[in-house]
């Protein structure tokens, strides 16, 4: 177990790209990619160009955590606060979309982005008022094991949320053993649903802490 704290700062444009890195390496194996893209480097260069267009669009509309351990980010988290409004399709275009729709199997991504939509559906509805949404926590897989994602959540993110008036955070996830750790730190399941992915079934848990 790690017994050394991280230091968490906000995202800052020359983080972007780094911080996208991560949580691609840290996805890379995940359901919630490999069922609609198998061969892994299809799923790693979908993965980059979508997620670092989504960090490089949401980074001022959004609260980035970064924390770092020795000076290297080792762990992020993606919230969103309650006024939150997705960003325009201009502005994703701007911000590098545009490698997105250049990419083969286009209907392979209208398929993944459909999917997406349903699985977060959920905890968008319960956005407003003084609730909270983690759209995403990343630890770098070389520092897993180590409570990095639990000082992350529990000591940082929530700490952001509740200095800025937040009481509820909500978050989904598509893994038993993720699902698993969040009941463990007091996360209740609020909806469940099986997601389509291209012919596989995959469930998708919604989950609520008050804080």
């Amino acid at each position: 177990m790690n017994t050394q704290h991280l230091i968490v700062t906000p995202m800052r444009r020359h983080d972007v790209d780094e911080c996208a890195e991560l949580s691609v390496q840290a996805f890379a194996d995940y359901e919630y990619f490999t069922h609609f893209y198998p061969d892994r480097d299809e799923c790693l260069q979908f993965m980059r160009a979508m997620i670092r267009s989504e960090y490089r669009t949401t980074r001022r509309r959004a609260h980035f955590l970064v924390g770092r351990h020795e000076g290297q980010p080792v762990a992020v988290a993606d919230l969103f606060a309650p006024e939150w409004r997705k960003p325009s399709d201009l502005q994703y275009l701007l911000h590098g979309w545009g490698r997105v729709l250049r990419l083969p199997k286009q209907d392979t991504v209208k398929a993944w982005l459909d999917m997406d939509t349903r699985a977060g559906h959920y905890c968008h509805t319960l956005l407003g008022g003084t609730t909270w949404y983690l759209s995403s926590l990343t630890v770098d897989p070389h520092q897993q094991g180590k409570g990095y994602g639990r000082e992350m959540l529990m000591e940082h993110v929530v700490s952001h949320i509740r200095q800025l008036g937040g009481t509820r955070l909500c978050l989904f996830t598509n893994s038993e053993s993720n699902l698993r750790f969040y009941q463990h730190l007091g996360f209740a399941v609020a909806d469940y649903q099986e997601l389509d992915c291209q012919g596989q079934t995959m469930g998708s848990w919604s989950l609520v802490k008050e804080l």
